[in-house]
């Protein structure tokens, strides 16, 4: 053991120098030590006495050791008598404590550890540790990793998305470049975006576009698990709007396709429009895919109760194969939600019989049998924050009331105050974001190239339309004619 102690306290402090250069050069020679020439004598040692060698080093101080340790002591077979709650109590101090500088020169030994975690631990903790990392490692979480895939199926398959939601909330806007740093830039260089240490310093796999479209895919069902509307649509948007080779779609992006239909029905009680970035020809075979879907959609704006519900009903075999006969059934569930939301463009106040005899249900294509009932689906759509309105409930149902209300009604004025905050907090976000984006797109060849072609198209727009003005107006006409045609 004092040679295994010896070992460590003699490679570590060349982490510490104060030299950005300096950093780097022993951050590098300490991690090929520790890991890929660790002597066999001091990986022995380790593994007879797991409890000593994790006592060596301090894991915020020194993360690289730390975890070829742990690493060493997963891969390796330890004394029967040594306690495994130790070993994952000692991975939970590491993943609360590493320092996300030191990690960059053990990038690959980092992932494969969080790529084990599903192992160790219950889907919830996992979920968690696998979060609380890639947010440690990139703060705004905006850089896409292969960890981020890891975590959103595991918290999708396990039902736990809520530890998993700090991730899910973030916009990717950037995805991991495999290209070397300028002269004056090095892996522990603070001043890095995450985008571009994140490949070279084996923090992520290779990403490849099935990885993209899979990761919203996933995020967009774990929304739809929480009945977040809005964020799935987002998600499924993401999916739908990926570029795409010879004009077609995937499979992934028809089902996404599909379930967009019925999300947009949800989120706004109507079919959904396209996003501007989709071709045209990418809509014509979407449309062509999805026949039912499209069927369905248009009835739910119409007072044909009957219509969509006959249409529901013959889809029904469609809905099963495609895996959306759950999310088919909220979207008729919604109907008469949506048909009394709509009723605030007539009225500020109505009356609950005026709803039960105004709107229908699109299960029985008939209105509610009550009142009561009338008065009970409006209560829920009230809480569940579908409905901005106010009930005033009178000795019966009959003579209870709807009023509508807006937006800024419900809210105080701590409330109102601390939106307007969370705004201006995300114009600022959005404003270094786009910086970061605008400076790595200029920074690409592709770019430069575009820039150019785009300045020569000018200049010959500019041309021609000075030819064409010329070649029509005479000299002595600058100052009369063309201002008396005006």
């Amino acid at each position: 053991m004092d040679d295994a102690k010896l070992f460590f306290d003699d490679l570590a402090p060349a982490i510490t120098s104060s030299t950005s250069k300096a950093y780097d050069a022993a951050a590098k020679t300490y991690a090929a030590s520790v890991t890929t020439r660790l002597p066999a004598g001091i990986r022995t040692t380790i593994l007879r006495d797991p409890i000593q060698s994790l006592q060596l080093v301090d894991p915020a101080t020194n993360s690289i050791g730390y975890l070829a340790i742990i690493d060493v002591l997963l891969r390796g077979s330890i004394p029967p008598s040594v306690s495994r709650q130790l070993l994952l109590d000692s991975t939970l101090q590491f993943l609360f404590k590493f320092d996300p500088i030191q990690i960059r020169y053990v990038g690959s030994l980092f992932r494969a550890l969080l790529e084990d975690l599903s192992g160790l631990f219950s889907p919830t903790v996992a979920v968690e540790l696998l979060a609380n990392a890639i947010l440690r490692i990139d703060p705004s979480g905006s850089t896409f990793t292969s960890t981020h895939l890891v975590m959103a199926k595991l918290a999708y398959d396990a039902n736990c998305i809520e530890p998993a939601l700090k991730v899910l909330d973030a916009d990717i806007l950037f995805y991991p470049r495999n290209t070397r740093f300028e002269d004056t830039k090095r892996l522990c260089d603070t001043e890095l975006e995450p985008y571009a240490y994140m490949s070279l310093a084996g923090l992520t796999d290779a990403i490849k576009s099935t990885s993209i479209l899979e990761y919203h895919f996933v995020q967009a069902m774990s929304y739809l698990s929480r009945r977040d509307w809005r964020k799935s649509q987002a998600a499924l948007e993401k999916v739908i709007g990926h570029p795409t080779k010879d004009k077609g779609v995937s499979k992934i992006m028809s089902e996404s396709y599909k379930k967009w239909i019925l999300v947009g029905l949800l989120k706004d009680g109507r079919p959904p429009s396209f996003p501007h970035y989709i071709t045209s020809v990418t809509k014509f075979t979407f449309n062509g895919l999805s026949e039912p879907y499209s069927n369905l959609a248009s009835l739910f704006t119409t007072e044909n109760a009957s219509a969509l519900k006959e249409e529901a009903v013959k889809g029904q075999a469609t809905w099963e194969e495609d895996k959306n006969l759950t999310l088919l059934e909220e979207v008729i569930s919604s109907y008469q939600k949506w048909q009394i939301i709509n009723l605030r463009r007539i009225y500020r106040q109505v009356s609950i019989a005026q709803i039960r005899q105004t709107t229908l249900s699109a299960h029985t294509a008939e209105t509610l049998q009550s009142d009561d009932e009338v008065l009970a689906l409006v209560s829920d759509m009230i809480e569940s924050g579908m409905l901005k309105g106010q009930l005033q409930v009178g000795p019966t149902a009959e003579e209870s009331y709807l009023t509508f209300l807006e937006e800024h009604d419900l809210m105080t004025e701590a409330e109102f105050a601390a939106e307007v905050a969370r705004s201006h907090s995300s114009i600022e976000a959005l404003t270094k974001q786009y910086r970061a984006t605008n400076e790595r797109l200029s920074s690409t060849k592709d770019y430069a190239r575009h820039v150019v072609r785009e300045q020569k198209r000018m200049e010959k727009d500019m041309a021609d339309a000075g030819v064409g003005f010329d070649a029509n107006i005479e000299d002595e006409d600058l100052m009369t004619g063309v201002l008396g045609t005006i």
